[in-house]
């Protein structure tokens, strides 16, 4: 077996052997139909909700709501973080702000957010874009922080100084720890959009999550729970296929640690 399969066999082994319990759980009556739906109905339902049309309008709204809130909160969120963990001021200025509103719940910003705004797209993308601002403005300051200082000195020994300090030295410093905290703002920006749309969108698959609950449709309320899940999961995956493109160098680096490491042992 080769160190590929071996892998891909470790990380589907667990959630293959829960689909087939709950699958045989299911259909054998040991969980309750009216709660428990077998996987295999939830599949048919989603299908047939992609045909008629419905299932995939809200799917597209959420995606859309999702690039919109998440991309201007990298933009501002990596300018911020990489600002305030260059300059001691800036930090100083934006410290207080950011760490007092992170551990605040931002779906309870929602009802702000549409007496500012009113109910609509733009409450929904703040909120969600709320969420992954605070996420990478912190992690990108702890990234920044984080850089070895004799980096840095022999970085502008070599003449990086001004913008060629941030293009050679700086982002290529923090660009594995900055690429982490995006994929964990996504993550997070994502969570909140759907709690977003659950409590008060007409629309995506937030609301088709709550409408299914309040009309007993077990089967569509899974759908769109898989749904989320399955969105979430690419976005990790497009995340893991876009590091090694994004960053070639860091496979240099983890070659060299291996290699080390197996001399060392």
């Amino acid at each position: 077996m080769t160190p590929a399969m071996r892998r891909a066999l470790q990380t589907w082994c667990i959630p293959v052997v829960v689909i087939l319990l709950w699958e045989v759980a299911t259909r054998a009556g040991v969980l309750d139909r009216r709660f428990f739906v077998p996987l295999s109905d939830v599949v048919v339902t989603i299908v047939e909700q992609f045909a008629t049309g419905r299932l995939g309008g809200d799917m597209a709204i959420t995606v859309q709501r999702l690039v919109i809130s998440f991309a201007v909160a990298a933009v501002l969120g990596v300018a911020i973080g990489v600002a305030s963990g260059v300059w001691r001021t800036v930090e100083l200025m934006i410290r207080p702000v950011t760490d007092t509103l992170y551990p605040l719940p931002k779906i309870a910003l929602l009802p702000l957010f549409i007496i500012i705004v009113g109910r609509g797209e733009i409450a929904y993308i703040l909120t969600a874009f709320a969420t992954a601002f605070f996420q990478i403005v912190i992690s990108t300051r702890g990234s920044v922080r984080d850089i070895d200082s004799e980096v840095i000195e022999a970085g502008r020994n070599f003449g990086a100084t001004g913008w060629r300090y941030v293009t050679r030295l700086l982002f290529p410093a923090i660009s594995g720890p900055l690429f982490d905290g995006l994929r964990l703002g996504m993550a997070t920006c994502l969570i909140t959009l759907i709690a977003a749309e659950f409590v008060g969108a007409e629309t995506g698959v937030g609301a088709m999550i709550r409408r299914a609950g309040q009309q007993f449709a077990v089967e569509q309320m899974y759908a769109g729970l898989v749904l989320v899940g399955v969105l979430g999961l690419l976005i990790d995956l497009v995340f893991r296929v876009l590091r090694p493109a994004l960053l070639p160098w860091e496979r240099g680096t983890r070659r060299r640690g291996a290699r080390t490491v197996a001399a060392g042992g």
